[in-house]
């Protein structure tokens, strides 16, 4: 990945690091410590979940449901990104926030598109206060 900045994160990070309270330094440094961690629990988690919605897709396809292509894509992808992750989120790598900010980004726009508005709105304003508190963390 370049350096250069990420789609809408110039819009972003200041309202989510000078409107929004500030996380403690000994809070970023813990969120630091314990994300390449997180990361791996969700890419077994979503492991297990791409294996077992496998196992059962014949019978998602018996019933026609294309919510359930679609969130397949959207789990993989997810999957995909946190797991590019982990390495540079290890390290404390721009890398690594980069493919946790556009895990996000995919998991934003999943929530919207299968009509969780809600939970994806507060997914957005969750997901990204907490990584532009930690992004400075990151080299």
């Amino acid at each position: 990945m370049e350096n250069n900045t990420l789609p809408l994160e110039a819009e972003l990070e200041p309202i989510f690091t000078k409107q929004l309270p500030s996380f403690p330094d000994n809070v970023k440094d813990l969120l630091v410590k314990i994300a390449p961690f997180l990361a791996i629990i969700g890419v077994v988690f979503g492991v297990l979940g791409v294996g077992v919605t496998a196992l059962l897709s014949p019978f998602a396809w018996f019933s026609g449901s294309l919510i359930y292509g679609i969130g397949m894509v959207f789990l993989v992808v997810m999957v995909a990104l946190e797991g590019l992750a982990i390495p540079g989120l290890f390290a404390q790598k721009k890398d690594g926030w980069k493919y946790m900010y556009y895990a996000q980004f995919v998991s934003v726009i999943y929530s919207l598109c299968m009509g969780s508005w809600i939970g994806g709105i507060l997914s957005a304003f969750i997901g990204f206060w907490i990584l532009f508190q930690v992004k400075e963390k990151y080299n």
